[in-house]
């Protein structure tokens, strides 16, 4: 029997999940964007974001992408800067929560399948980062990772902090699904499914791609079943579907700033690559409306799963994140004030690409950050609100406030000092990926950008799976 302060026990609001929920921007982890994921503005929307806590790691958790691009083309200080959170996250004594905290409310772990929800613990962590071979963190500094998978040694560094930041003994073998069980909470919000299948479709562009979830998903169910009765409600997310993700570009990727040939709602371009990514890939648009039909089915599958393993069905509610992305897809067809969010500072929010001016100021996109996958503080307003809506709907007398996008933007750094050599460094990380998947020479101006090149390629293989 786990015992828990009474401090921590029955909380409003948990939240658990992968890195749509944790806060993960422009494949970085890092305390200021975890305090900004779409549970915590949920949680401000409900009025209790006092009583719901995110990691608060000191340093960001290895990778801090934006910040690197802002250093360029100072290599040294990018180096030193990589150095110093690779050390700290390397320490002997794993380290603990900066303000104190004994357990966070959000316990989502960015790379997180749908099996690591129920077998993922600080102990599984600790256990997999003791397998790295020796000099593991000198390689990574050193950007060695033939016999180091970058990702799967984050989500251990994360795992071990978010599930158990104090590291206590008694909380070692508790996973996300088992933390909740033991803390009892009213509300449980839960998103997951990304890292089964849709990340290599959405990342890497690959068009036989297909999700692998169902073995995995009936034991999620009938641990979320199993949850003590003190769970209320269980909030679950669906995915949205490939085409809406801003990474998968049209090509020519002109036609970003066309607003004249747009195919319209249902239909795609000819050919789609992912603008960013770890390899290059490219799919023709009746490729992707397959993945949308096969998103859409395995939607629908899961929701059946999950519906027949509940003994109260009315416990369960599902928050329709796919339908959400379609209503702002305007990468597919003209803007609208429906499917765009128009601020009052006069700047579009859109689906595309985020894109800088030669200045660095925000130009386009912005529903993402600079990966096209994970979500700015705008995006996760949109999330937030679209729970916010389930919940009001779920719980009568309950009365959220609506998300301000408005102060979302603001509270944007990468919307509001997007780095000058984004767009640069976009184009050319497209080049080099094309260029090996084609296995030609890489253009001859990229020798000069090396270090752009190393920001790129170790950012990219920070999340996900491998």
């Amino acid at each position: 029997m786990v015992t828990i302060p009474d401090e921590y026990m029955r909380p409003e609001m948990m939240a658990i999940g992968d890195s749509l929920y944790q806060g993960v921007r422009s494949l970085t982890m890092k305390s200021g964007m975890m305090q900004l994921s779409a549970p915590a503005l949920a949680a401000e929307g409900l009025g209790i974001r006092h009583r719901f806590s995110c990691p608060d790691p000191q340093r960001p958790i290895i990778v801090d992408m934006e910040k690197w691009l802002r250093m360029l083309p100072d290599i040294g200080r990018i180096k030193e800067d990589m150095a110093k959170n690779i050390d700290y996250w390397f320490k002997t004594k794993p380290p603990s929560s900066p303000s104190g905290r004994l357990l966070f409310e959000n316990i989502s772990i960015a790379s997180a399948t749908i099996a690591d929800l129920y077998t993922q613990t600080w102990q599984s962590s600790d256990d997999f980062l003791k397998t790295l071979p020796p000099g593991a963190k000198t390689r990574i500094k050193k950007l060695n990772l033939a016999e180091i998978k970058l990702s799967p040694t984050i989500q251990a560094l994360n795992a071990r902090f978010t599930l158990n930041p104090s590291g206590q003994a008694e909380y070692r073998n508790l996973s996300q699904v088992g933390m909740v069980a033991a803390r009892k909470p009213k509300r449980l919000l839960v998103n997951i499914g990304s890292n089964n299948g849709l990340w290599e479709i959405a990342f890497e562009c690959n068009p036989n791609a297909r999700m692998k979830f169902k073995t995995e998903l009936k034991k999620l169910a009938q641990a979320l079943n199993a949850l003590p009765p003190e769970v209320e409600h269980i909030y679950f997310n669906n995915l949205g579907l490939p085409s809406t993700v801003p990474n998968l570009m049209p090509v020519p990727e002109q036609v970003e700033w066309d607003e004249t040939n747009k195919p319209g709602k249902g239909k795609y371009y000819d050919t789609y690559e992912n603008r960013f990514g770890f390899g290059y890939g490219c799919m023709t648009g009746k490729q992707l409306k397959k993945l949308d039909e096969h998103i859409a089915e395995v939607n629908k599958e899961a929701a059946q799963i999950l519906k027949s393993a509940f003994d109260k069905p009315s416990r369960l509610h599902f928050v329709d994140i796919a339908k959400l992305l379609l209503s702002y897809d305007s990468k597919h067809q003209k803007r609208t004030d429906k499917n765009v969010v128009n601020l009052a500072n006069g700047k579009t929010i859109t689906n595309v690409m985020v894109n800088a001016s030669p200045f660095g100021n925000f130009r386009r996109g912005g529903t993402q950050g600079l990966d096209g996958m994970h979500a700015s503080v705008v995006g996760y307003g949109l999330m937030a609100q679209q729970v916010l809506d389930c919940i009001e709907k779920a719980e009568p007398g309950l009365k959220p406030s609506k998300i301000d996008l408005n102060a979302a933007f603001d509270r944007d750094k990468l919307l509001n000092d997007l780095p000058p050599v984004w767009n640069a460094g976009l184009w050319l990380w497209r080049d080099i990926r094309r260029a090996q998947a084609e296995k030609k020479p890489e253009p001859v101006e990229i020798s000069d950008d090396e270090t752009m090149r190393d920001v790129m390629r170790f950012s990219s293989q920070a999340v996900g799976r491998p």
